[in-house]
């Protein structure tokens, strides 16, 4: 009787022993060990994880932000310091000496330290012609409206287009407002431009009472698509916009200037007149089909049939990406009547 209590008691233990150890177990997870209950998770199917609110055992954890490469670089791009080289006319010559073109003298714009090998050609000079034309048919094609015009540009830059639309609105009155991203080029422009043209339509009004020119200008320092947003949610509007920024990631090359469109629209009026700057390094100089397929969704009209005729300098690297020839024409696209 006795053997077969103690068989019995024997037997117990073991099938105990052997639960238990089931039971409780060290798993190795992520370098780490820890003693748990048998996971009763398959690998497909895993408990809902932690967020790491308040009161969670976890949010003590340090979580490091995802990467964004396009909020990294709108800050690299504020903060960065400008420069303007200028540099002499010029002939630019085939392998035969032959002269294919002459350009003027000039000057351009850099963003970022050359020390570091961080600069980037923005500007120049030479896209006078560009600039010019783009703000002339613009105005153009308002028709009649010749009185108090309201200009919104993306990418103060050198001044360029700025100078341009300044000029036309003499005679109609309005205002101008700019988005910059850099804070340098910003505050140049607040600090030192602005005030030479109130200064110089004071000039022109000089012994006429009252026929000073009425334009006001507004400079915005910030990223054109959130600045633009903002524009937007202010109800502000337009008659013309024309944007010519610079592309902030790879990605946006060609289409840095149409990406919000759907809230650039809601900043021009209806029957307002938007342009931008086209061409990018590596396109053929007209628009893609991107860019087209952007446009013909977003505009009932546009004309790309104008183009501008530069001169760049041979060392001006946007207009001559891959040192075999400069680009010497750039398109001009106006585009008429949003889709809203």
């Amino acid at each position: 009787m006795l053997y077969i209590v103690l068989t019995y008691r024997i037997i117990v233990y073991r099938i105990t022993t052997f639960k238990i150890k089931n039971y409780f177990f060290m798993k190795k997870e992520r370098g780490t060990y820890f003693l748990g209950i048998t996971n009763p998770f398959s690998d497909k199917e895993q408990p809902p994880k932690n967020n790491g609110g308040e009161g969670s055992p976890t949010n003590h954890i340090n979580r490091e932000p995802l990467s964004n490469p396009r909020q990294e670089r709108i800050e690299w791009w504020r903060n960065a310091p400008e420069k303007i080289i200028k540099y002499e006319a010029g002939d630019v010559r085939d392998e035969n000496g032959n002269i294919i073109y002459t350009y003027e003298r000039g000057s351009k714009l850099l963003i970022g330290d050359e020390e570091k090998g961080e600069s980037i050609e923005v500007m120049d000079t030479c896209e006078t012609p560009w600039a010019f034309l783009t703000v002339d048919r613009a105005f153009e094609e308002l028709g009649p409206r010749n009185r108090g015009i309201e200009v919104l540009e993306r990418g103060f830059g050198m001044a360029i287009a700025a100078r341009r639309i300044i000029q036309n609105l003499v005679t109609r009155n309005g205002s101008y407002t700019v988005i910059e991203l850099n804070r340098k080029n910003a505050e140049y422009a607040r600090r030192v431009w602005r005030p030479k043209q109130v200064q110089a339509l004071t000039s022109m009004a000089s012994g006429m009472r009252g026929t000073r020119p009425n334009i006001s200008m507004e400079i915005i320092e910030g990223e054109a698509y959130e600045e633009t947003r903002k524009l937007a949610e202010a109800g502000r509007k337009f008659d013309i916009i024309i944007s010519d920024t610079f592309p902030l990631v790879e990605e946006e090359q060609g289409m840095n200037d149409l990406g919000d469109l759907e809230t650039l629209k809601r900043c021009l009026k209806t029957d307002g007149v938007f342009a931008f700057f086209a061409y990018f390094p590596g396109s053929t100089g007209n628009m893609t089909r991107e860019q087209l397929s952007k446009i013909v969704g977003n505009f009932n009209h546009y004309d790309a049939r104008s183009r501008a005729i530069v001169n760049p300098p041979p060392d001006y690297k946007y207009l001559n990406p891959d040192g075999k020839g400069s680009v010497r024409s750039l398109p001009v696209v106006i585009c008429k009547n949003p889709i809203l």
